[in-house]
């Protein structure tokens, strides 16, 4: 599940109620909007002045997707990169690519159906 091809293949366009929720440093992140997401992660937006949390390589737990249409199972993921973050100085939002690294069988099969179905309807990025 980690190899480059799979993460970049098929970013499905997401609407603005696509959301995840996830632990980071045993604070709680409810009701943050995805842009895009692929069986290997996704990209979200965030304030920027919670953006001195998210350095690449920190790692979030129990990330849920919060659509009725996507599985419920918990993923740990890791922050890729963050774009509008910069020496301590933030935008008034910040962009985040988020690698997921772990997440049950049944978790990843839904999502790879939910990603095909998308990607088939003409949702992918190109």
């Amino acid at each position: 599940m980690n190899n480059h091809a799979n993460r970049r293949d098929a970013r499905i366009v997401t609407g603005p109620e696509f959301e995840i929720s996830f632990t980071l440093k045993g604070h709680d992140f409810r009701d943050i909007r995805i842009m895009n997401l692929s069986v290997g992660g996704c990209f979200v937006l965030l304030g920027g002045r919670t953006a001195r949390f998210f350095m690449p390589g920190a790692t979030l737990d129990g990330l849920l997707l919060l659509h009725p249409e996507l599985p419920k199972g918990p993923i740990t993921a890791t922050v890729a990169y963050v774009l509008g973050y910069a020496s301590g100085e933030a935008a008034d939002q910040v962009g985040m690519g988020l690698r997921f690294e772990a997440m049950d069988a049944p978790t990843h099969q839904a999502l790879e159906s939910w990603v095909g179905a998308a990607a088939a309807a003409g949702r992918a990025l190109d």
